[in-house]
């Protein structure tokens, strides 16, 4: 896991953000701070953080978790038993069953993706992923600088440790959902949280950053 440091400008606030399966920092490079320090794991090869929560605790008046995609899932796992850390826990266009045919990605879709993953297969997945093309543009602008080789072996370790996954009580007190997730499908999503926590509808595709100027409008967004 890779924990990399988005903002840090000494901010009284934190965001403690979970990326997506194959993704780095530069897809979230179109968010400016709007006044949060922001933190971002990605690569869920490992499940080993390489910082200490605590530490950021004591630093921090409030820290706001913030889980997109795979993110969602991975939040849950790093963080079940330390919920009390955050001030809002929200999850973003994922959910805790990410292979699914009624709560996630759709098994079909996801093992052809593993079975197959190519350079050609991960821009397919970034077209499904980005919908209309002017979010597609700006994605590929700032598309992840990671190779083929390290996102199929993320993607494979995932695999593994979703299959043997118990569901737990959720740590999420709001789910944010994209009206036009073509990864994750909507109305998945809307299925799954529904009677667990408020759910946000947005408009959108599952890479949703486009839609917002700053980091300060996602953590803002309420029921």
């Amino acid at each position: 896991m890779i924990a990399r440091w988005l903002f840090n400008n000494q901010s009284r606030e934190l965001i403690l953000f979970c990326n997506g399966w194959g993704m780095d920092h530069h897809p979230l490079k179109v968010l400016d701070s709007g006044g949060y320090d922001v933190l971002a794991l990605s690569d869920y090869s490992t499940f080993d953080p390489d910082f200490d929560i605590e530490a950021l605790k004591s630093d921090y008046q409030s820290i706001h978790l913030v889980c997109w995609s795979f993110g969602v899932w991975a939040g849950q796992q790093l963080f079940a038993d330390r919920s009390d850390l955050f001030t809002r826990c929200i999850a973003l266009n994922g959910t805790l069953r990410p292979v699914d045919d009624r709560y996630g990605i759709p098994p079909q879709f996801f093992d052809a993706t593993l079975e197959n993953f190519s350079e050609s297969i991960g821009d397919r997945f970034y077209r499904r992923m980005c919908r209309p093309d002017r979010v597609l543009q700006i994605f590929l602008e700032h598309r992840p600088q990671r190779s083929v080789e390290n996102q199929k072996a993320e993607l494979e370790r995932l695999a593994e440790l979703v299959a043997s996954y118990q569901e737990e009580q959720s740590i999420f007190d709001t789910a944010i959902i994209s009206s036009r997730d073509m990864i994750v499908p909507t109305a998945h999503q809307v299925s799954f949280w529904q009677g667990r926590c408020p759910v946000i509808e947005i408009e959108g595709c599952h890479y949703p950053f486009t839609g917002w100027q700053d980091w300060s409008e996602i953590v803002a967004l309420h029921e």
